[in-house]
């Protein structure tokens, strides 16, 4: 997911064994769980391969994360927010609203967003009520930059990033306030808008690093909301090969 391995590498069990300071046999079955959940895939003759995911795998998935995440408001809102929920969501709008609120912005910054958002997202689908949607958004995971979560950024464009931000945690605030009013047909629109906007965001972004690195596939630094935020502006290693074009 962080583009340590590249699209289409071959991966070993003795090197991976040796790497990460383990017996061969965890890490076969390590591959054999990560083929199933889409993220290698087995070539009889070839082995376990990183499998490279498309541009138009990530509209793909963006658009059904879309479209479960709306339904979720509207069941959301159709069953009303209890009070803890309510304030769990009032909390991370003021938290998003002071971070956006600040003078200037590092990659600090960028990672405190992804995990908000991330948390925002989370806590509107278990509202839902509706296990399977939340199972099936999960799986959106495996696929990179279809999560709520994941932010592609380089260390130059941050405030780019961060002005995107701000009309984000606004529709945040809308789709809060139909599920707050209890109306389901709003309230799904809201969020499905909200999330196209996300995903033309990331194809542009995606687009953008093509172009001015000259180069057939561009590193991107992603912020992950399952890492803690860090108070250096220096990039961590963590890194996603885009494979524009394909």
């Amino acid at each position: 997911m962080h583009g340590h391995f590249a699209p289409g590498a071959r991966l070993e069990e003795k090197h991976l064994a040796e790497r990460l300071g383990v017996s061969r046999t965890p890490v076969r079955i390590a591959m054999q769980s990560l083929a199933q959940e889409g993220l290698l895939v087995y070539n009889p003759h070839r082995g376990f391969q990183v499998r490279a995911f498309s541009r138009q795998d990530v509209i793909d998935a963006i658009d059904v994360r879309g479209r479960l995440e709306a339904f979720a408001c509207e069941l959301l809102a159709a069953r009303g927010l209890g009070e803890a929920l309510a304030e769990e969501v009032e909390k991370n709008l003021t938290e998003t609203r002071e971070l956006v609120a600040q003078p200037t912005y590092t990659v600090a910054d960028v990672d405190r967003w992804a995990q908000l958002n991330e948390s925002f997202h989370q806590l509107l689908l278990d509202g839902s009520g509706n296990a399977l949607v939340v199972s099936l958004i999960a799986q959106m995971r495996t696929i990179p930059m279809a999560s709520a979560g994941i932010i592609p950024t380089t260390t130059t464009n941050v405030g780019d990033v961060m002005a995107y931000v701000r009309d984000a945690v606004g529709m945040h605030a809308l789709v809060f306030d139909a599920i707050r009013r209890r109306q389901p047909a709003r309230a799904h629109s809201l969020m499905l808008e909200h999330i196209y906007q996300g995903r033309e965001r990331i194809l542009t972004q995606l687009e953008t690093v093509r172009e001015s690195s000259g180069e057939a596939g561009a590193w991107l630094r992603i912020s992950d909301p399952q890492q803690p935020a860090q108070d250096t502006p220096a990039p961590r290693a963590r890194r996603l090969r885009a494979v524009p074009g394909r």
